[in-house]
């Protein structure tokens, strides 16, 4: 609440006592007025300090000015000027790819959460982390640690913040081809901030998604979103709305180009290109739209226009050193030659894109020349290229599998101890119920001891005999409160502490401390004995979950989508392994026949659970087949063959054309 001066002279001047110190107090107001207009005045001084030394660094990159920055907040600011300039330097040392001070305000970050408990400190200090590794080229550890930060956002009902990261994370799976990852963390983002109507990151995810959608071949719905992307735009206010329907135009253009629909795409680059001053406003927009023009114009048979702005195009990048786009358009202007038949200029291009390409990372554009090349260089050359690219080739494939599984092992792991956590909270609230009941029993057992014992002081002369039926009373109540207590541990001992052993038992054997482990198992079937509760056995080191999850990475492709659905609607812990084991087996199978002999685009796995049994439909939209002509296939034969094994039943729905369904249902148990 904040009390206006002259509300407290108001106050004052009612009082007597103001009117018998009048001048005394009204000096007092002067002195104090005085000193909060000072003290406002140092915090402007310091703030525009800091932002005249932050756009300094901005301008010319000198390493010394983060660190006279942060050491004049630290003498002069508060917490919150301190926190924001660590944080603000923070950002321009990323963008400036300087690793010394991007380290230097993480660590200032940590030491600040330290002394503080700032939370949001704590988030951005593990964002900065993630930004560094992301400037090392360590995509895993950047990934992890935007992760954490989006986790603590989370915690402090931060949901732009959290919108923030979940949009870092889209990027980084997207540049890392983990395209599914993407369109997950996005979706996550979309839930964030839409209810918060934040106008410009909603519509941000949504041209992400469509980004996601259009690299995945799903054009038309890509179109949906950057359509979707454009409308939030013209709500947004301070955007210059003519450059963002350039940058709608572009995306169009890049769908219908991918359709190879060519004439719509360059109806698109030219409405782009028409915009009034985007050459002199908005250049890479400009870029964009010339040279998906003149990629079109190529395709079209337009070669003397195509070869004009594939040239303007080369100089404007030259001119502001755009290494990526520079990449691009060498490596545009190589197919452009390639199809004139100029063999000397596509492959000087080639050569061109592919150095800017490895000097900066760019894989695709890698691989794409080194495959260019080995095809238009002849001799030993050409094979050395050709060998270059299969290498690099293996070597990317092996990463990106690698990179989905780390990406997905993060979010498994995040929403696992989230349930933890969540558990964790569950046990303390009730462990303190349980001390609560004690304490009351305890509370009540004393007063009616006292009350027993009061009600015998006063009546021994009278009643003896009263007296000690009361006392008889008072110890039946005692021995009812231990009896209560020793049920108490009875549950206690069946409900946690033979599940507690079990998990730390899991834990112990996953590290290999086997000795410990099979100490802690005898005490577990000890206690186990005590509270008659059977414990089931893990599905070996990695969960079911992960092994699907592992499973639909391996086999994932941009033309054949897997989805998993419900998974976590089954407790799996209360299946057999045998019966778990069966169904990775089913779902595996069934995905070999639909990406091999199907010819399905996307299968889907739907999971359900009823008390005692574990239901699994598996379903693609394959060429089909029809059931009754068929002949019994070995894959299917063994599938059904297994399920009824274990008691299951098996069922196959098939019509040609319209796909195929499976149907598999089993016991949780074997027996």
């Amino acid at each position: 609440m904040i009390i206006k001066g002259s509300e407290i002279k108001e106050c004052i001047k009612k009082s007597n006592f103001f009117n018998k110190n009048k001048k005394a107090i009204l000096f007092l107001l002067l002195i104090t007025n005085i000193t909060l207009t000072a003290q406002d005045k140092v915090s402007n001084s310091v703030r525009d300090s800091t932002l005249t030394l932050l756009n300094e660094y901005t301008k010319t990159n000198q390493p010394d000015l983060p660190t006279k920055a942060f050491l004049f907040a630290e003498q002069k600011g508060g917490d919150t000027l301190i926190r924001n300039t660590y944080i603000n330097f923070g950002i321009k040392s990323y963008f400036a790819k300087d690793l010394s001070n991007l380290v230097l305000s993480e660590k200032k970050l940590k030491q600040f959460y330290l002394k503080t408990k700032d939370t949001m400190a704590l988030a951005k200090h593990l964002y900065f982390k993630g930004l560094y590794h992301k400037l090392q080229f360590n995509p895993d550890s950047s990934f992890y640690y935007y992760n954490e930060s989006k986790n603590f956002s989370v915690q402090l009902k931060d949901s732009l913040e959290a919108t923030r990261r979940l949009l870092s994370m889209a990027a980084l799976q997207y540049d890392e081809r983990d395209y599914l990852g993407s369109e997950n963390s996005i979706i996550e983002g979309l839930r964030f901030v839409e209810p918060l109507g934040n106008l410009f990151f909603t519509g941000l995810l949504y041209e992400r998604l469509g980004n996601v959608l259009f690299i995945t071949g799903r054009e038309k719905e890509a179109r949906k979103n950057y359509l979707k992307f454009f409308e939030l735009q013209k709500q947004t206010p301070g955007l210059v709305l003519k450059y963002e329907e350039a940058r709608l135009y572009n995306h169009l253009g890049n769908t219908y180009e991918a359709e190879r629909n060519n004439l719509k795409a360059v109806e698109y680059f030219k409405k782009s290109l028409a915009i009034d001053s985007l050459k002199f406003n908005s250049v890479y927009r400009y870029e964009s739209a010339l040279a998906g023009l003149s990629y079109n114009n190529f395709i079209l048979g337009e070669n003397k226009l195509a070869l004009k702005g594939f040239l303007e195009v080369l100089k404007s990048r030259k001119d502001r050193n755009y290494k990526r786009g520079l990449v691009i358009t060498h490596s545009n202007l190589s197919d452009f030659y390639i199809g004139t038949n100029d063999v000397n200029n596509s492959k000087l291009h080639a050569e061109k894109s592919l150095e800017l390409a490895k000097s900066i990372s760019f894989n695709r554009y890698i691989l794409e020349n080194l495959a260019r090349l080995s095809s238009i260089t002849k001799g030993e050359k050409g094979r050395l290229f050709l060998e270059e690219y299969r290498v690099l080739n293996d070597s990317l494939v092996e990463r990106e599998r690698f990179l989905k599984n780390q990406f997905a092992k993060v979010r498994y792991e995040t929403e696992k101890k989230e349930a933890e956590n969540v558990h964790l909270k569950e046990e303390n609230s009730r462990k303190e119920l349980l001390l609560e009941t004690e304490k009351q029993h305890k509370i009540i057992g004393w007063l009616i001891a006292g009350f027993c014992i009061l009600i015998i002081f006063f009546g021994i002369s009278v009643v003896l005999s009263r007296r000690k039926k009361m006392l008889f009373k008072a110890q039946l109540l005692q021995v009812e409160v231990r009896e209560k207590e020793r049920q108490q541990i009875a549950k206690s001992l069946h409900d946690e502490v033979a599940g507690d052993i079990r998990m730390l038992h899991l834990k112990l054997s996953k590290t290999n401390q086997l000795e410990e482990a099979e100490k802690l198992n005898v005490i577990k079937e000890n206690v186990r004995n005590l509270s008659h509760q059977l414990s089931s056995e893990s599905f070996d080191k990695v969960s079911f979950k992960d092994q699907i999850i592992n499973l639909i990475s391996d086999y994932f492709d941009f033309n054949f989508r897997i989805k998993a659905k419900n998974i976590d609607d089954v407790d799996w812990t209360k299946v057999n392994n045998a019966i778990k084991r069966t169904l990775f087996l089913s779902v595996r199978e069934s995905i070999q026949n639909a990406k091999k002999y199907a010819e399905a685009t996307e299968l889907i796995l739907n999971f359900s659970e009823t008390k005692k049994t574990v239901l699994l439909v598996i379903s693609d939209n394959g060429k089909g087949f029809d059931v009754k002509a068929r002949k019994t296939g070995i894959g299917l034969k063994n599938l059904e063959e297994r399920i009824l094994e274990i008691n299951g039943t098996f069922s196959l729905e098939s019509d040609i054309g319209k796909g195929t369904t499976i149907k598999i249902e089993t016991f949780k148990n074997e027996n």
